[in-house]
Parts: structure tokens; C-alpha cells; sequence
């Protein structure tokens, strides 16, 4: 499926295409990814933002795209018309590097389910992370669910 296909499947069937946060969530992905002879490559969830031309993360919006995960001599627009992102899987010396591609170029995509829903985190704001979730605690709250008041130092104002 082309990446607008995927990312509408992901949608569907999952929460959304995955992004990629760091890193280590790049290993972790190309460590469980399987390898397709059909279709060695996978999308994932950045693409380029026409108006900055910025690698834009969906979702977040976010813009991190590390400069060690492309592949050498990445991105590089061939013929000014690829706006998407594939992950490599299968070959040796570039597993787990991107590639900018046209975005009608059938792949599989990557997606992941949510973690987080509303009752994750009691005091604090749930922090989603691949295959994970951590609650970010409000000040004077702690605990894996922020649902434990911490003791806070008593203060004389007299």
C-alpha cells in the first residue's frame, strides 16, 4: 500500500503509523521488524512538510529526525518528488537507516497501538514510548501510575 494506504491501515487497525521518538526505538524496531523479500522496506511516520521543508513527525508534529538515521546520502529528493520514509530492513550495511521515497510506492507500514488511555496516569500526563508508556508526574505526585502524594518538606510561614 502506498504511505497515505498505510497510514489510513494503521489508523484503522491499530492507533497510527509508528513514530519514532530516538535512538533506541530506531534498534528496537529494525531488531522486531520481520524481513519480506517481497517488500524489504517499511513506511514510517515522517514525512516532508511542503511549507518549511522540514521532516515533520506525524501526530506530534515533531521535527526530530535524527542525522545519524539516514541513509548515506539521505534524504536527497530524487527528481524532487520524494516526500515519505522508508525504513531498511534487509540490507547489510544500511539496516535500520532511513530512505526518503515516493509516497506511492506500495510497502508495509509500521504501526503501534496506544499505551496511554485515560486512566493511565492518576496525576500526570502519560508519555507514550514503543511498546511503552511512562506517566510524567505533577509536582507532589510519584509512583508508576502517579498515584501516590510524595511528602513534601514543610515550610514555615509565619
Amino acid at each position: 500500500m502506498n504511505w497515505t494506504q498505510a497510514r489510513q491501515w494503521c489508523q484503522d487497525t491499530y492507533t497510527d503509523m509508528v513514530v519514532i521518538q530516538n535512538q533506541s526505538e530506531n534498534d528496537y524496531l529494525v531488531s522486531i521488524l520481520p524481513i519480506k523479500r517481497k517488500s524489504p522496506y517499511y513506511w514510517i511516520g515522517v514525512t516532508k512538510n511542503h511549507k518549511n521543508e522540514s521532516w515533520t513527525w506525524i501526530g506530534n508534529n515533531s521535527t526530530w529526525v535524527g542525522e545519524d538515521s539516514w541513509a548515506k546520502n539521505e534524504p536527497n529528493n530524487n527528481h524532487s518528488t520524494e516526500f515519505c520514509v522508508e525504513i531498511y530492513v534487509t540490507v547489510k550495511d544500511k539496516r535500520g537507516k532511513w530512505n526518503d521515497e515516493k509516497c506511492n510506492i506500495p510497502k508495509f507500514p509500521v504501526c503501534y497501538k496506544a499505551q496511554c488511555n485515560e486512566t493511565s496516569c492518576e496525576r500526570g500526563r502519560c508519555q507514550e514510548t514503543i511498546n511503552n508508556m511512562t506517566c510524567l508526574c505533577e509536582p507532589g505526585f510519584e509512583g508508576d501510575r502517579c498515584q501516590t502524594p510524595n511528602e513534601l518538606p514543610l515550610t514555615n510561614n509565619y
